[in-house]
Formats: structure tokens, sequence, C-alpha cells
């Protein structure tokens, strides 16, 4: 990915002009890495108020990306500038953003790695390792809650709670009940949003995380030639981003769909596109627990409509195999698309009754249609 939106991998990696040194000046201990820092600084949301009630600070992304974006194309060729754009891209554009700012990182490391700051310290590769090994770690927390389906958006973070809550309710019954009260949620609860998550959405997201992988595994690959074995380690980032993409594989393949890679996504997300804003969580009552609660679905369409009782249809084949439920269901689907006529046929065996109704409505067929 050389591109992410005003965003161009060759912009960031032009030469800094009007500087002895091709890769700018240090800004290590500049009121603009201060800047950055308060950006990124977020107050603990566990954090009691008191009396004297505050609006909590939240990180601010955009303003990181912007000023990490411009120091690295004006200023400076610094891992730890990229480091943090990275970050702040993971935030705002997901998967893209990862694979955006990895793909940045390894390009950095090859075009400028004798002028890269942090300088070489005599071969010491000691405080550029840190930054990247940095980048993992904190990109691993990033990608546990990215959304991977729609309706309440769980990540792979929630699954696991999901998981979790159904093993400890198979030895204790009262501990769902007690999971539910505390705002967790069981797998019921996750089915929901991906059951109202349309295949298209799927299929894309495991294209862009398997593209992030890919980009994670380019930049593992320049780093293991320039810093040997003293390379900086991705196998945990590796190892849950891979979780993600398995996870969304799992779903895909729980409804027969196909894993859709590279230029097909964008014919299958085509076909999806009217479908990505069908589901709203409805409203919870005061003091309520949204999580447990009802899910409202709004589609836009007859079409629309239909294609998510298809989805219902599914959840409940996987979760209840014998219950008469999902093909009631897919019956009235089909009756819904039929013409009057067929639906007739389909559902009166008499003709003549047919033949009393139809001369009623005034839609009697010539003879020789039947």
């Amino acid at each position: 990915m050389e591109r992410l939106g005003e965003l161009s991998i060759d912009e960031l990696l032009t030469p800094v002009e009007g500087g002895s040194h091709a890769g700018g000046e240090d800004l290590a201990f500049s009121l603009l890495f201060d800047e950055i820092k308060e950006a990124r600084r977020a107050d603990p949301t566990y954090l009691p108020q008191g009396e004297w009630q505050t609006e909590l600070k939240q990180s601010d992304w955009a303003q990181v990306i912007g000023l990490t974006s411009e120091a690295l194309t004006a200023q400076s060729k610094d891992i730890q500038l990229a480091a943090w754009l990275c970050e702040g891209l993971a935030h705002r554009e997901g998967f893209e953003g990862i694979s955006f700012g990895l793909m940045l990182i390894a390009r950095m490391l090859d075009d400028y790695w004798e002028t890269l700051y942090p300088e070489l310290d005599e071969d010491d590769f000691d405080e550029r390792v840190a930054r990247l090994n940095w980048l993992g770690d904190t990109l691993i927390d990033v990608v546990r809650t990215m959304p991977l389906v729609m309706g309440e958006q769980y990540s792979l973070a929630d699954y696991d709670e999901s998981r979790q809550v159904e093993n400890q309710a198979r030895n204790d019954p009262d501990a769902m009940d007690q999971a539910l009260s505390d705002g967790k949620i069981n797998d019921e609860i996750f089915q929901r949003s991906v059951v109202l998550t349309n295949t298209g959405f799927l299929q894309e997201k495991h294209a862009v995380i398997s593209s992030a992988l890919a980009s994670l595994e380019h930049l593992d690959s320049i780093g293991d030639q320039r810093f040997g074995r003293d390379a900086p380690s991705f196998i945990a980032l590796e190892k849950v981003m891979v979780q993600c993409r398995d996870l969304i594989a799992k779903l895909l393949r729980d409804r027969g769909a196909n894993i859709v890679e590279g230029e097909d996504t964008e014919a299958a997300d085509e076909g999806e596109q009217a479908m990505t804003e069908v589901v709203e969580p409805e409203p919870a009552s005061a003091g309520g627990n949204t999580s447990s609660g009802p899910l409202r679905s709004k589609p836009q369409s007859r079409e629309e409509a239909f294609e998510m009782l298809n989805g219902v249809a599914r959840y409940f084949k996987e979760r209840e195999p014998h219950s008469p439920v999902p093909y009631l269901i897919e019956r009235a689907v089909k009756w819904g698309r039929m013409p009057l006529e067929e639906w007739l046929k389909d559902v009166i065996k008499d003709h003549g009754v047919i033949d009393n109704i139809q001369d009623t409505l005034g839609t009697q067929p010539r003879s020789e249609d039947y």
C-alpha cells in the first residue's frame, strides 16, 4: 500500500530540503516531540473524579497523524515519528493504516539506513530496535480491539471474552448471569452482530488483514537484513493479526462464503455496499445493559430485508440445527420473492381454488399457461 488518503509513502520519504544531513535534524528533544506525546495522551477512564467533574482527555489521533507526517516530510526521517504515525493510522484507519505504516517504516529502513534517526552508534542498533519493538507491542492491543463485525462492532477481544464466558458457564451455571450483569458478552450476543454483518464486509476485512500481514512480513524481512541477529521481533503482533484473520475466515466458512483476495474484494464490496448501514442497536432503557439487549435491524430496501432474514436463518442453522425456525424463515424469503401467481401455485395445490382467487383478483391467466 503506497498511498492512504492524502498520505503517500513516496512523499513522506522525499529527502529533507535545505539540510546538511540527508535525514534532516534530530527532533528527539524538541518541542514537537512533546506536542505529539501530549496529542497521544489519554486519561484513564477508571480515574475517580469526585465532586469536581472534568472532561477526560482523549487521544487526538488526527493531530498525531498531521504532526508526524509533516515532520517526516519536511524535518526528519525518524523511526519514532514513523512509529507514532503508524499508531495514529491504526487507530483512525484500522488495518489499512497498519499496512501503510509498516510499509513506510520498511521503506525508510531501506532508503535512509545510514542517515536515519536515531543515529547509528558504532553499529549499535539498540535505539532503533527499541522503537520498533515499542511499535510492535503497542499495536497488539490496538489490533485486539479493532472492530471485526458490524452491529455492535465487536473485536477479537470481545470474541475471546464471549468464549471465556461460555467456558465458565459450563462449570458454573450462575457464572453466565454474573458475567452478563458485569457487562460482558456471551456467544449468543456476539453472534447477533455476526448475523447482521454482510458477507462483503467480512470478505473485505479478510483481505485488508491479509494485506497488513504481508506488510508486516516485508518489514520483518527488511529488519532481518538490516539488524541481523539483533532484529526486532514482531511475532506477538503477527500472532494476534493472524487470529483476527482466522476468525473472519471462520465466520465466512460458517455461512458458506468464499474468501475473496486482492482486486476481487472491490467487486464483492460494491455488490454489498448498499447493506453497510443496516444495523442499529435498539436504544437501551435507563441503566440497562446495552450488550445483552435486543438489536433492531433497519433494512434500507426490500432486498436488504430478505438478506438480513437469510442471515438470521444462518444463525439458527448453526446454533440450533434441529430447529424448524431457519427453514420457515427461508421459505418466507422464497415466498416473498415470488410473484403472486407463482406463490399461489406453491401454497395452494387445488387448481380450482387458485382459479377462483385469480378470477376474483382479475389475474386469471390463459389456459395454455397451465
